[in-house]
């Protein structure tokens, strides 16, 4: 028989959503099912009825696997959530699941998805079972400072001086099986109750010292030769002029035990950890291989590529009609674009891995630095550039010239059809007593509605023949300032400019 399974797919594409259903239903699950692709329609079902698994895509025009996440932990903070994406930077993935995504998929791989589901829900399971412990141990050392508080421990009184048993409470009676008369004026060790019976007298000597001992964990025998574990605490004190020993007797089993499952549940969720630790450390050896492969693998065949293109351009020139040689042209620019591509990713990559060297850098100085380089590019552009001066911060220098140099290279590209053109480069200060640092210009500049496709990797808001590019400029910009522990945003309106603020 199927499983009933309970899913919630946040997802704007039918036909992903209607392929990871079929690799459930070939997982013997029998699904109840909703689609949605706003946040109003996720938060409406969250509220409507109960899920047993949310699965997301990451990117969709209204939503985003960030904010869905968001939701979920607000409504249903222990329902598990599964990243099903078919692109997805690698970093962001590690955060979301480190903001308590259970796990990441590719839609390529959705052969992973029922081994995931099912971890997730016994990973559920177990929690759900730690917390039902925990509640009992809670209710149960509630209960057990209430009977001491009422004076429903087992308790024992003692003549020092003959050291025998001369009262005993019903409570101490009911915990070890024995009768009132057979404690009374007894010994401890005479009634069988004590297993080590010289360790035992050695303890009483201490007591007649010291006034006082105490036994966390004390194992007596009950009258039918059962264990009971027990917290010990023996005083003496002056009673009408005579020595009287008071023991005071209460029965832990029940906590040790319970105690005994919490160390077990969380031996288990040690090891999930660490199976967790060790696949993020596989996906990031897998992710260096994957840059090595990049290097060295595609950009061999695409110098081929060139090669060839450039000997069909030298030697069979004449033998090409002006369209053949058009052809050759248009291959190789894709192939010097592909190339572009490929380093951009590489580069991504080699930021989110190097490590940072602070120092005092001279934000205004590497503005003038850039901006001449691109006047010198092409010199007879007419740009107004207002540089703050005196503008300092501490950080990596060379990772905030690059910084600097995609946001004012983006400046310089976005209002090439402005004339004059102005871009200006300011600091303000913040709310919190920090500082933010800004780019601006008058050029195209972009709508608002799609701010958040501004920074994700080979996202563009204009078109390759308009404003060329490989869309990785304000990805690496990202990854530079969070690696600052800084946050980077935008502000625009089409035809009237953009402003780039970032924090460090």
């Amino acid at each position: 028989m199927n499983q009933p399974l309970r899913l919630l797919i946040v997802d704007d594409n039918e036909i992903d959503a209607d392929l990871l259903l079929r690799a459930l239903r070939r997982g013997a699950y029998e699904i109840t099912y909703e689609v949605v692709d706003t946040p109003t329609a996720m938060r409406a079902a969250l509220e409507r009825q109960d899920w047993d698994v949310i699965t997301s895509d990451h990117a969709m025009p209204h939503f985003s696997a960030p904010a869905a996440l968001a939701l979920a932990k607000e409504l249903r903070p222990d329902l598990p959530f599964i990243i099903v994406s078919g692109e997805i930077d690698l970093n962001l993935a590690v955060s979301l699941m480190k903001g308590g995504a259970q796990e990441y998929i590719q839609k390529r791989e959705l052969a992973r998805l029922v081994p995931a589901i099912e971890r997730a829900l016994r990973e559920v399971e177990v929690h759900r079972e730690r917390q039902r412990v925990e509640e009992a141990l809670h209710v149960s050392e509630t209960r057990y400072r209430r009977l001491f508080e009422a004076a429903q421990d087992g308790i024992l009184i003692l003549n020092a001086a003959t050291r025998k048993i001369s009262d005993v409470n019903p409570f101490m009676e009911r915990l070890l099986d024995y009768s009132r008369d057979e404690f009374l004026q007894k010994e401890l060790w005479e009634i069988g109750l004590l297993k080590d019976i010289e360790a035992s007298q050695e303890a009483f000597r201490e007591l007649e010292q010291k006034g006082y001992i105490r036994y966390e964990n004390l194992p007596l025998r009950t009258k039918e030769g059962e264990i009971r574990e027990v917290e010990f605490v023996s005083n003496i004190y002056v009673e009408n002029s005579h020595k009287v020993i008071q023991c005071n007797i209460r029965n832990v089993t029940a906590r040790k035990a319970a105690e005994a499952e919490i160390y077990k549940l969380n031996a288990e969720l040690e090891q999930r950890v660490r199976e967790r630790t060790a696949q993020l450390e596989a996906i990031n050896k897998d992710q260096e291989a994957f840059n090595y492969s990049v290097s060295h693998d595609l950009h061999a065949p695409l110098r081929h590529i060139d090669g060839f293109v450039e000997a069909l351009r030298e030697d069979y020139s004449d033998k090409l009609d002006a369209e053949g040689l058009q052809l050759i042209q248009k291959i190789g620019a894709a192939t010097q674009r592909m190339k572009a591509l490929i380093d951009g990713l590489l580069a991504l990559a080699r930021f989110s891995r190097k490590e940072l060297d602070r120092q005092l850098v001279d934000l205004s100085a590497l503005v003038h630095l850039v901006a001449a380089e691109l006047q010198q590019s092409n010199p007879t552009r007419q740009v107004e550039y207002v540089i703050a001066a005196g503008i300092a911060t501490n950080g990596d220098p060379l990772l905030l010239h690059i910084v600097l140099e995609n946001l004012l290279s983006n400046a310089w590209k976005f209002t090439a059809q402005r004339v004059p053109a102005r871009i200006e480069f300011g600091a303000a200060p913040q709310a919190d007593g920090g500082v933010h640092y800004f780019v601006r210009d008058d050029g195209a500049g972009f709508d608002m509605a799609h701010v958040g496709k501004l920074f994700g990797a080979f996202q563009r808001l204009h078109s390759q023949k308009e404003f060329p590019g490989t869309g990785i400029g304000l990805a690496t910009v990202q990854r530079i300032i969070h690696r600052h522990g800084g946050r980077v945003w935008a502000e625009g309106a089409v035809d009237k400019g953009a402003t780039f603020y970032f924090t460090l």
